[in-house]
């Protein structure tokens, strides 16, 4: 897939909203009381658990962000 840098900047913002959402989750074991999110958050945890780190390539793509003028 090939990103427009207006893309990848977008998809790395959302990605780091995501990160800081988790991250508050491990914290405080809070979850979103809107309805049904919690349920989609449970899930989306559940999912990344077992996944590959997207460490990396999130670093790649601020790197690639910040050399192309983002």
């Amino acid at each position: 897939m090939t990103l427009t840098r207006g893309q990848a900047d977008y998809l790395l913002h959302l990605l780091t909203i995501a990160e800081l959402v988790i991250a508050e989750h491990n914290r405080t074991d809070w979850l979103p009381t809107g309805q049904g999110d919690a349920t989609l958050m449970r899930t989306h945890l559940q999912a990344i658990r077992g996944a590959v780190s997207l460490e990396q390539p999130l670093r790649d793509l601020a790197t690639w962000l910040k050399k192309a003028g983002g």
